[in-house]
């Protein structure tokens, strides 16, 4: 009996309706929106299957009022369970579907979760749960009142609701497109009044009917586009009658209805509550899930100009995989609820009325105050880390400090809670460990004051937050203390001494009442599961470990780029924890101190061979290597026609110079680490996957750093903005530089102009900068690393005049603005190359000019990163001789590069001699493709994906595929990197030789 009632509900209308809001979804976010004056009959065809497919929403609501007498049988409380079980699965298998595919993981996307009425995005789902719990008490008052009433009450509705919305070009009663909670009650209501008063029975000709009322409102569309034309001169209100509630789409709703009922009572199509409410569930989660609704507007919507055939092809692919997707998830789940233990679970959260529900309300409170001391030290340690935070923070007035406070809570919430997680677990751990509750709160106290107090400290003196690698220190204490003040190490020992006096008294008169009970075997699981999870730390920045996950789902700040900034938004203990896990560079097979030798000893004959075809060293060489912040041709964007050239000088200089394409390692940042490849000749692909950011997480680790600094008489860094991202000043002072010129640094920029409103020092200033820097020394040789910053993000309304357009899907339509303003950023930057060229050409000396982007502005957000990776990690560079020098020089013809070929190309295009060091980077930089990190697995910039080589014509391959001399040369570099970067550094000295060095 039980089967049998499982199985008695009618299964077409709710398939149907569920195939009618997937296509509709298509409809409205998979499939550009086609306008009926660039192509009427695309126009038409899509309206017309917007007609078709309106009433899938109102087939529901009509459906639950048409079967209310089973229904108000149903324990509606008791199936809130199982819906919720649904609707979270649903919801996870979404998010975690998208993060597998891009690698983006969000707080936010887990938190609406639980928060569907208040975020407002589930409306539809959330109405029809509503009617869904409602149903016994509105039947049971339905059947109170007199037919004549409620016949009257929903003739008035009818008239109000669906007569209004016919006659007025508005939604006069916020229907919402039929997802307002009154538009769906109405429809149960009218359901009920069909099977309730048997009107479905005096309804004839069912099926015919219902094709009639789809040709009446499809043939409002074709009447509606001529009236527009007339009274608006375009088809703006064409489908003015397509929405679920006007009087023609009731019409169809209603002989849909019945058609559908009555083929699945003529077929037998049955289904069970279960299933039914399954396929619902999944149904408006797939469709109408906020993270699955914007990747697949954003990322995944294609437009076909050309091709109505490939347009609707590719709706109808878009159908099919909505389809599919929901088909798989509604039958894994459904069967799902069947395992024992699951059906468990639901039971055990289940309840049957709302006294239920408050009964085991109390049982929740019961158990929260009987573990209230726990829950007294989770919130200590909350205020506490607040306090840490915000004692980060530079506030001079009563202002600031309120407003830092309120940032920090409106703000940081996510690495606030979980650093109190990781607190809370430390403390448990001790506490299972030691058996005493105040021993453990007082030791987990004085670690976190120890690093707060030491973060404040460091933070004061150095403007970055205590490293593990410091934890070295403690060893050297007369030097730590001729650091500090001695009145700080004087009250930190006295309050050590008061919370280890205090915790042994507190202990000791509250032992009972603060007694850990737990069984030992209890105990020694829960040690070990702690400690396992406290593993985790030394896998942080290893790509999809847990502990990679669980950082990146609470928002942390994982860049590396700018630990004073970092800690600040993490904190010192999460920030602590983020430093743990830096693996340098996995150990090459075969390295040994034999094997480096026989490397030296190879490029030194090497090295040889090169020079002979090489002239001698200039007195006055120099090299510039300028990096030109976020320098890319957006004409050669995917999905993007630029319509006017911003670039025009620097194109033709492309077109006649060395020049090519540049592998940039990341996109929309990371210009530190083409930096650092450029200076050392190294490759960050070479790197393990957790050390993105080489300034801030290698060098300081390097006791020697060999860069080409090495081989110039005078090194010279120029930066137009602040040094302290990246470290810069602690990396350029070991890579040897002998002055950097940065904002508020002891050597002064001279020039610090800016163009319009931009904040930014204008590429025009840098330049003079430099060229200030190139005449103050005509007898030495020189090097110069210029790193431009006119062009940084973010790109607000800087200029006045904004000359250049473009148009296509690669940058969606509210951030076009800036995309205007990044041209015209583009076109100040031509011009200012152009005339520093003209004038290093007037300097008689030897000059050879690297100009090269970094990596492309992250403003083509319409692309998918992961389709146009490549594509997206390309930006442009030529290498320039000036008048000086170029009757000696070369020109090379290498159309990919990467940043760490530019050095040993520079020492070509200039045609001097090399050391052996150069000799091996330059047979990298002529033999090898360009090396890289897989575009398509690094796509965030927060870890290093698999390295690729791309060859020059920009396919990507990988090391298998290379030649066996190319292999062989391969494997010298990579020893040679691991040498310098993770190893012994038995060849940092030949790396570092100078060419005088070298010749002697």
């Amino acid at each position: 009996m039980r089967k049998k009632y499982r199985k008695d509900y009618g299964s077409l209308t709710i398939f149907i309706a569920c195939a009618m809001i997937i296509l509709q979804r298509v409809l409205n976010s998979a499939i550009t929106i086609p306008a009926y004056s660039i192509n009427p009959g695309r126009f038409y065809l899509y309206s017309f299957l917007q007609a078709t497919v309106v009433i899938g929403t109102n087939l529901i609501p009509l459906y639950l009022g048409y079967h209310y007498k089973k229904i108000a049988q149903l324990k509606v409380y008791h199936y809130l369970s199982r819906f919720s079980f649904i609707y979270i699965l649903s919801a996870l298998v979404a998010n975690i579907f998208f993060y597998v595919q891009s690698n983006v993981l969000n707080l936010r996307d887990y938190w609406l979760l639980f928060t569907p009425i208040s975020q407002n995005y589930l409306t539809y789902a959330v109405s029809c749960i509503l009617l869904f719990i409602s149903i016994p008490y509105v039947i049971r008052f339905l059947e109170k009142q007199p037919s004549p009433t409620i016949k009257r009450f929903l003739l008035f509705s009818t008239l109000l609701l669906v007569g209004s919305s016919t006659l007025f070009n508005k939604d006069p009663f916020a229907l919402q497109n039929g997802n307002n909670i009154i538009w769906i009650f109405y429809l149960f209501l009218f359901g009920y009044g069909l099977k309730k008063w048997k009107w479905d029975e005096k309804i004839r000709f069912k099926i015919p009917q219902a094709f009639i009322a789809l040709l009446f409102l499809v043939g409002t569309i074709l009447f509606m586009v001529q009236i527009s034309l007339i009274v608006r001169g375009n088809a703006d209100t064409a489908t003015r009658f397509i929405t679920p509630h006007s009087l023609f789409t009731m019409y169809y709703t209603v002989t849909s209805f019945l058609s559908f009922e009555l083929i699945s009572e003529k077929l037998k199509l049955k289904a069970s509550g279960t299933f039914l409410a399954t396929l619902l569930i999944v149904t408006q989660i797939v469709c109408n899930w906020s993270l699955v609704t914007y990747r697949v507007s954003v990322f995944m919507k294609r437009e076909f100009p050309n091709s109505g055939r490939a347009w609707l092809l590719n709706l109808g692919q878009f159908f099919g995989y909505y389809l599919l997707a929901v088909s798989l998830l509604c039958i894994v789940l459904f069967y799902l609820q069947k395992i024992r233990f699951v059906q468990r679970l639901i039971e055990f959260f289940a309840f049957d009325s709302l006294d239920e529900l408050a009964a085991k309300c109390h049982g929740v409170k019961n158990w929260i105050v009987s573990h209230k001391s726990y829950f007294f030290v989770a919130l200590f340690f909350y205020l506490f880390t607040f306090t840490q935070i915000f004692l980060l923070e530079q506030r001079e007035t009563w202002k600031q400090s309120i407003k830092i406070a309120l940032e920090i809570f409106t703000q940081r919430q996510a690495p606030m809670v979980l650093t109190v997680l990781i607190i809370m677990g430390f403390f448990f751990l001790l506490l299972l460990l030691a058996n005493r509750f105040w021993y453990a709160f007082t030791a987990t106290l004085i670690i976190n004051l120890l690093l707060t107090i030491s973060t404040i400290l460091k933070m004061e003196m150095r403007e970055e937050p205590v490293f593990p690698s410091d934890l070295k220190m403690l060893a050297g204490l007369s030097e730590l203390m001729s650091m500090v003040s001695p009145i700080v190490f004087i009250a930190g020992g006295l309050v050590l001494i008061f919370l280890t006096f205090t915790s042994v008294i507190m202990q000791r008169r509250l032992q009972k009442k603060y007694s850990v009970n737990v069984h030992w075997k209890r105990r020694i699981i829960g040690i070990l599961l702690l400690s396992f999870c406290f593993s985790g730390v030394f896998f942080i920045n290893q790509k999809n470990s847990p502990s990679f996950i669980l950082f990146n789902l609470f928002r942390v700040n994982k860049t590396f780029l700018d630990q004073k900034s970092a800690v600040k938004d993490n904190g010192p203990i999460i920030q602590f924890l983020n430093n743990i896990d830096i693996q340098i560079m996995e150990k090459p097979e075969g390295y040994s101190e034999e094997a480096i030798n026989e490397i030296m000893e190879r490029y030194n004959t090497r090295a040889q061979e090169i020079n002979h075809t090489r002239n001698e060293w200039l007195a006055n060489q120099t090299i510039i290597l300028n990096l030109s912040e976020s320098f890319s041709d957006p004409d050669r964007v995917p999905n993007l026609t630029v319509h006017n050239d911003p670039i025009p000088f620097v194109k033709s200089k492309l077109a006649e110079e060395t020049s090519g394409l540049m592998l940039s390692v990341g996109y929309g940042g990371g210009t530190a680490n083409m930096e650092w490849e450029g200076l050392t000749g190294l490759s960050i692909s070479n790197l393990s996957a957790s050390l993105v950011t080489p300034y801030t997480q290698l060098v300081e680790r390097q006791d020697i750093s060999p860069n080409i600094t090495n081989l110039f008489d005078e090194k010279i860094a120029i930066h137009p903005f602040t040094a302290a991202l990246y470290r810069r000043r602690q990396v350029f002072d070991k890579f040897g530089f002998d002055q950097f010129y940065y904002v508020d640094g002891p050597d002064e920029l001279a020039y610090t102009d800016t163009i319009g409103r931009n904040p930014y020092i204008s590429d025009e200033s840098a330049y003079k900068d430099t060229l200030r820097v190139l005449k103050s020394n005509l007898e030495s040789s020189q090097f110069i690393q210029l790193t431009t910053m006119q062009n940084h993000m973010p790109y607000d309304d800087y200029y006045d005049e904004l000359n250049y357009t473009a148009e296509g899907t690669a940058v969606i339509a509210s951030r076009y603005s800036e995309l205007q303003t990044f041209m015209q950023g583009l076109h100040y930057t031509d011009e200012a190359v152009k005339e520093f060229i003209q004038e290093i050409d007037k300097i008689e000396k030897p000059i050879t000019f690297v100009f090269y982007g970094d990596h492309l502005p992250s403003l083509y957000s319409g692309n998918d990163s992961r389709r146009y990776g490549l594509e997206q990690r390309q930006t442009d560079y030529f290498i320039y001789s000036n008048k000086y020098s170029r009757e000696q020089s070369n020109q090379l013809f290498k159309e990919v590069v990467s940043p760490n070929n530019f050095a040993p190309m520079a020492l070509e295009q200039a045609n001097i001699k090399v050391t052996p060091y150069y000799a091996l980077l330059t047979d990298v930089a002529n033999q090898l493709p360009a090396l890289t990190i897989d575009p398509t697995q690094s796509v965030s910039n927060r870890f290093n994906g698999e390295q690729v080589f791309v060859t020059e014509e920009k396919q990507m391959i990988h090391l298998q595929d290379l030649h066996k001399e190319q292999q062989q040369l391969f494997t010298d570099y990579q020893l040679i990197q691991y040498d310098l970067v993770a190893g012994e550094q038995y060849s940092a000295s030949w790396a570092e030789q100078g060419i005088q060095d070298y010749q002697k």
